[in-house]
């Protein structure tokens, strides 16, 4: 049948009002097999479109809806305008049928063959002739996504087209609360603000943005929202507001105003936003509302319950005052932010004249926070608080007192080695030198006195201070490191437990394993052999180098024999040092170690072993069996004589598994079975005997089974 004259009779037809599958597939098979006949459908279309005849004019843009949708890929040019046309002709006017409208110039707008011109007309349309807002969800979201589409292919001939682009975008996101058409406007909010003149639309844009601040959902429990959350659109909306400068002159006094009026989530939310948008808005949006941001957010440092809150307001803290170091080279700009710093730091100050109190721990948070965040700010707080912090100190004070300043005094120590680097640091490297430095004698001196105190306590914050020191980059020299080592060493011996905790694992961390990469081990290698050669310290520290050396011996890290080599060595000096009290760690622990790893590994590939790892090896057996008891020593020579003279490495012994004939082994070929053992028997002198006993075994059953 004739294919118009086809069409013609259905639109005709009251009667058949739905699309039947095989007269949908008619018409896309003469589309895809007629150069001319989506063209074709489209004019017939057009024709009955104008008619009064509401069925028919459902029927006319449902079935270019069903036609187009599937067509998206293979739409050329042509095809795309004739449809762009054809979709001007009022076909936007009936409330009832738009949602056919937007999917078809949803598909339009993703087609790649679409140009400006079409997609001018189409957004012209959206903007002045629909009302978005009236839309269903998912019409709504095909919209945005249409929009993005625009944005993404013709961003700047659309700033220099006739339409008002923002300002249709606006119209078009304007009421929406759908949580995922917000998550494609926020977006589309970032990229206008990216790739668009927004100089003459910041208000309006703040004002679409900001509305929704803060904001909140709950989602619905029959369906997963697409599995978007609160804190996604936080995070979508956060951003926003601090995409561009621009918004500060709006957006800062109104988060402040946020900041001092809500509590709970809505706090943490302002909180959370202030944070990321300040660095965005620069020094000389922030600066005149510093003392109301500081004093918001040192009360709920100071007041706050919430371990969380009060993180988040020490991280906004930082941020801020960092913002505002930007500014320290501006000209006229430097006295206005060390007077906000100057401020917040006497607050401080005030706070740590109690020590032993709460206030003053929070105090030392907050100072923590500001130096950390640039250098002009790191040495305010050195000069202001250092000089007071040493005055406060005395070692006839209560361990408590002494403990609590102390803890205020790493406080800032972690801070410079967070702004100025860590030892620990890979390709970090700044140029400017702490402000500590001006203090590394006072500061040492506070720490080593409290070293040696009774109370366990403050034996461990003096640890964690010196721990603190060593890792901080051009900080102590390495007289002063050794210094240091050598006086947790007086600990090691009398509190062992203290530098097991603090001490041990920030060692170990430099010496290679599955979790960590090899640092700068011969220091490390150096300050374990300090503190090793105390008897108590070696019970700690042994299985952790063994299982070092392992990992070494089987990696040969970084093809760096040279570190096994030191590694065994400093085993081979703390063992040599305490031996005497310590052979039956040698026995159970030393021992069964090295003599594993060895004769393994000449069995099958292991360890990395060459003549000077031998040697120190043999030297650590030497030392152990010299001081064993007799009785052990003879066991000893027995199981060596066994072991290398007759060649028995089982030290168990073992009977042969009787089965029966019956029994199926789960070998699917016995041929491949034999060759593999030919093989292994050619390769391994020592087990070829026992191989070939084996080999002969299978062979004879398996020609007496046939």
């Amino acid at each position: 049948m004739d294919t118009a004259r086809l069409l013609e009779e259905w639109l005709s037809s009251n009667d058949k009002i739905e699309i039947e599958p095989s007269f949908l597939a008619y018409m896309l098979l003469y589309c895809t097999k007629n150069e001319m006949g989506l063209y074709d459908i489209i004019n017939c279309l057009d024709s009955f479109w104008g008619t009064e005849n509401v069925i028919c004019r459902k029927k006319c843009i449902k079935l270019l809806a069903e036609i187009v949708t599937p067509s998206q890929s293979s739409l050329n040019s042509s095809a795309v305008n004739a449809i762009t046309t054809s979709l001007c002709k009022d076909k936007f006017k009936e409330p009832s049928l738009l949602s056919y409208f937007i999917d078809i110039m949803s598909t339009v707008m993703h087609a790649e063959t679409i140009d400006l011109t079409s997609v001018i007309q189409l957004c012209n349309i959206l903007f002045t002739e629909i009302t978005v807002d009236k839309l269903s969800q998912q019409s709504r979201y095909k919209v945005l996504l249409a929009l993005g589409k625009a944005i993404e292919k013709y961003a700047s001939e659309l700033q220099r087209s006739k339409i008002n682009f923002i300002e249709g975008f606006i119209h078009c996101m304007d009421g929406e609360k759908d949580p995922r058409n917000l998550m494609v406007a926020f977006a589309l909010v970032r990229a206008i603000i990216d790739k668009f003149d927004i100089s003459r639309h910041v208000e309006d844009l703040f004002d679409i943005v900001f509305c929704y601040f803060p904001i909140h959902f709950i989602a619905p429990t029959n369906t997963d929202a697409l599995e978007i959350t609160t804190e996604d659109l936080k995070r979508s909306l956060r951003q926003c507001l601090a995409a561009t400068p621009y918004f500060a002159y709006y957006s800062t006094p109104l988060l402040i105003e946020k900041l001092l009026t809500t509590t709970g989530s809505a706090k943490r939310d302002t909180m959370e936003t202030i944070s990321l948008c300040a660095p965005a808005y620069g020094a000389h949006a922030i600066l005149p509302h510093t003392l109301d941001l500081f004093d918001a957010l040192t009360k709920e440092v100071y007041t706050g319950t919430d371990s969380g809150m009060v993180e988040i307001a020490l991280d906004t803290i930082h941020h801020v005052v960092a913002t505002l170091g930007t500014g320290i080279s501006i000209a006229n700009i430097r006295d206005p932010v060390e007077k906000s710093i100057d401020t917040l730091l006497a607050q401080c100050i005030e706070k740590l004249k109690e020590p032993e109190l709460k206030n003053a721990r929070s105090a030392a948070f907050i100072l923590r926070a500001v130096a950390s965040a640039s250098d002009p700010a790191c040495t305010s707080v050195t000069h202001a608080v250092l000089p007071i912090i040493y005055q406060q100190y005395k070692p006839t004070d209560s361990s408590l007192r002494q403990k609590s300043i102390l803890d205020i005094l790493i406080e800032i120590l972690i801070a410079s080695k967070k702004l100025y680097g860590s030892v620990e640091d890979v390709g970090y490297d700044r140029d400017f030198q702490t402000p500590l430095l001006m203090y590394k004698q006072q500061v040492l001196q506070m720490f080593v006195l409290s070293l040696i105190d009774s109370d366990s306590t403050l034996r461990q914050t003096s640890l964690k201070g010196i721990h603190e020191m060593v890792l901080m980059k051009q900080f102590l020299n390495r007289e002063e490191v050794k210094d240091s080592i050598n006086a947790e060493g007086v600990t090691a011996k009398l509190h062992p437990e203290s530098i097991e905790q603090y001490t041990i694992p920030v060692l170990l961390k430099e010496l290679a394993d599955e979790e960590h990469s090899l640092g700068k081990y011969q220091d490390v290698l150096e300050a374990i052999q300090s503190l090793g050669v105390h008897v108590n310290l070696f019970k700690i520290i042994t299985d952790p180098l063994l299982k070092k050396l392992d990992f070494a011996c089987s990696h040969e890290v970084k093809g760096n024999p040279t570190y096994c080599h030191e590694l065994a060595a400093c085993i081979l000096a703390i063992y040599r040092a305490t031996c005497k009290e310590t052979v039956q760690i040698g026995y159970t622990t030393l021992l069964p170690f090295i003599m594993k790893g060895c004769i393994t590994s000449v069995l099958q590939p292991k360890w990395v072993l060459d003549q000077q790892l031998v040697e120190t090896f043999a030297i650590i057996l030497a030392i152990t069996t010299r001081l064993l008891p007799i009785s052990e020593q003879k066991t000893l020579v027995d199981n060596a004589c066994k072991l290398f003279i007759l060649g028995e490495y089982e030290n168990q012994n073992y009977e042969q598994l009787m089965l029966s004939s019956k029994i199926q082994l789960p070998l699917p070929n016995t041929t491949e079975f034999l060759d593999c053992l030919f093989r292994i028997a050619l390769e391994c002198d020592t087990s070829n005997v026992t191989l070939s006993k084996t080999i002969a075994i299978i062979i004879n059953k398996w020609m007496n089974g046939k």
